[in-house]
């Protein structure tokens, strides 16, 4: 059988990428090569009927490729793997680096693909930005749009979204925890003990996710529908507004882009 996919790394989020597909019927084991320098890794992957190249190099009889190695680790990752020619689709996972810089590295001719999927990854619930680089065709869109939404949801931006991408959606779930630890904090506050509050908390957040996740109506609509006129939601996100809830949420979606741009300047 011919390889579908090499898998360059298969740490938590590529293994997380690889046991969606196998369960959705995207791929299957003996279609799959990986590499890594772990043993374990190479192992468990082995075990689950897919092959393991001794060296990156031998990675390239799949004619697509998922780089799921740590952006620092790249340039040593490049030089195992390439030279790659333009029958090669490079699907990345790393942040900061940009398709042009991947393409570069791996010998100038390869397709590129650049995707950020978020921690939701391993509970099959992850939100990825999927962005095109050179070379990629409407069928690579196709197939890493239907690996990725093995394990979550996806949608298609420009490249130079990317950072805000990651400010959304990647760094997304921190901002979640952040209004979670608020909430027991507040909790605690108004006389609940801590384990009482932290209960509530998880309990409410995870309501409000499923209430989105599940029907179509739009985040503004839901909010209008939850907040009846008079009532105790509306003061408190009366509240909440005049203390410039929405102002901090803008500014620290924005100081994420920005440190994401920074970074990805770095790594050129």
């Amino acid at each position: 059988m011919a390889f579908e996919l090499g898998v360059l790394g298969v740490g938590h989020l590529a293994g997380s990428v690889l046991e969606g597909a196998f369960e959705h019927g995207v791929l299957t084991p003996e279609s799959i090569i990986v590499a890594d320098h772990q043993a374990d890794r190479r192992e468990h992957f082995a075990g689950m009927g897919c092959a393991v190249a001794e060296q990156a190099r031998g990675l390239c009889v799949a004619p697509r490729i998922l780089c799921a190695v740590r952006p620092q680790d790249f340039a040593v990752a490049s030089d195992e793997l390439g030279p790659l020619d333009d029958t090669h689709l490079v699907i990345s996972v790393m942040a900061g680096i940009d398709s042009a810089t991947i393409r570069s590295g791996l010998g100038g001719a390869c397709r590129v693909i650049r995707t950020m999927p978020n921690t939701g990854a391993m509970l099959g619930c992850s939100m990825t930005a999927v962005a095109s680089g050179p070379g990629a065709t409407e069928p690579d869109i196709t197939f890493v749009n239907s690996l990725f939404n093995a394990i979550g949801r996806t949608v298609d931006i420009d490249e130079s979204l990317l950072s805000a991408a990651t400010a959304v959606s990647g760094s997304g779930p921190g901002w979640v925890y952040l209004l979670a630890s608020a909430m027991v904090d507040a909790a605690v506050e108004v006389g609940f003990d801590p384990g009482t509050a932290d209960t509530m908390t998880r309990q409410t957040i995870l309501a409000a996710a499923r209430s989105m996740a599940e029907g179509d109506t739009s985040v503004a609509s839901l909010l209008q529908g939850i907040a009846s006129k008079g009532g105790t939601t509306e003061a408190g996100l009366s509240a909440m507004v005049e203390h410039g809830f929405a102002d901090a949420v803008l500014a620290g979606i924005v100081a994420a882009r920005d440190r994401g741009d920074a970074l990805g300047a770095e790594g050129q």
